[in-house]
């Protein structure tokens, strides 16, 4: 009788518990249900526009499990060089020290450098420097950053879970209508499929360099501050080791002539065409960390690597490509390598 009389207890606390996992499990069966289109393999199934494609459609392959599985930067928080002090005291380990690599921009005498710490998770960073809408892209795969600028400043791109010649492929984001959208190439920064296939999109020189260097340079810099949720993410997304092996996570594109397929590379496109430097060559050939050459200075740095090109008349930075051998072989077979 007392087991009868207490039937609702129990038939409440079911409900509850079901509740309760409804609750818990609802984000996932939601991302499940709208999860962005992408199956890992086919590439119609990202539903972009593959059109009229100007480089060789074998080229595209799936590279992530569907769209948009790095979580861009839309607004980043800017901290100031103070701020930067203050959250250096208040981690076990410094946000940024002397040799962490950093982008470094400069637009309309604003500077703003955007840590690799950081990009490595990101990939893109939308940000506003000196009046200009922009994009900080880095592609850790093919050692690629680009700073492009954006139509307007409320244009997001996202990444398309797609690769093309090995190196991201980037599209606009448009909630309101998802699919059809054409594909931009970080690398070529250029739209590469669609009814607008082959136009450019416009580039800022940029400086991979360390945060010492850039601090010196620009003393008034502000940084991009990291995401105080993703700090074990950040910890486990150091792609160095990814460098120094020989392993390409796309075999196919593996080049038969040139550098190593890793070595790293800076390009420079001139009036006679696309000019190709290995670094490895540069440094074997510095004095006093300079080579000279094709009225350019290159500087370069050691511990980490990198490259600074100047013009040689002006001293002005020049808007380099820099990548790894192996999707720039793909990407541009013309490249004269000196």
């Amino acid at each position: 009788m007392r087991l009868r009389d207490g039937w609702w207890v129990l038939v409440a606390a079911g409900l509850l518990c079901l509740l309760l996992m409804g609750w818990a499990l609802a984000p996932a069966l939601l991302r499940m249900v709208d999860r962005p289109p992408g199956d890992g393999a086919s590439i119609e199934s990202y539903e972009f526009d593959l059109s009229n494609s100007v480089i060789e459609p074998s080229l595209i392959e799936a590279a992530l499990l569907h769209r948009d599985m790095v979580p861009v930067i839309d607004a980043p928080t800017v901290l100031d060089m103070d701020e930067i002090e203050t959250l250096n005291a208040t981690r076990s380990t410094r946000y940024l020290v002397s040799k962490d690599l950093v982008i470094g921009v400069e637009i309309n005498g604003r500077a703003r450098a955007y840590p690799m710490s950081v990009l490595h998770v990101h990939e893109l960073v939308h940000d506003e420097l000196g009046g200009l809408p922009i994009l900080v892209s880095w592609h850790w795969p093919t050692a690629v950053a680009r700073v492009l600028v954006r139509d307007t400043a409320e244009s997001r791109y996202g990444i398309s879970g797609l690769v093309g010649g090995g190196n991201t492929l980037l599209y606009v984001r448009n909630p309101d209508d998802r699919g059809g959208e054409a594909l931009h190439s970080q690398f070529l920064a250029r739209t590469i499929t669609g009814p607008e296939a082959g136009d450019p999109i416009e580039t800022r020189p940029h400086l991979l360099t360390t945060w010492s260097n850039w601090k010196q340079l620009h003393p008034d810099s502000t940084v991009i501050a990291p995401d105080p949720d993703l700090k074990k993410r950040y910890k486990k997304s150091n792609p160095s080791t990814y460098y120094v092996n020989d392993t390409l996570l796309f075999p196919d594109l593996a080049p038969g002539t040139g550098p190593g397929p890793k070595a790293w590379m800076t390009l420079l496109e001139t009036d006679d065409g696309i000019h190709g430097w290995a670094w490895s060559d540069l440094q074997s050939r510095a004095e006093d960390g300079i080579v000279q050459e094709n009225g350019y200075v290159f500087r370069i740095g050691r511990d980490p690597d990198t490259i600074e090109v100047r013009d040689a008349a002006s001293g002005q930075l020049v808007d380099t490509r820099h990548g790894l051998w192996f999707s720039i072989n793909a990407l541009e077979p013309d490249v004269e390598l000196h």
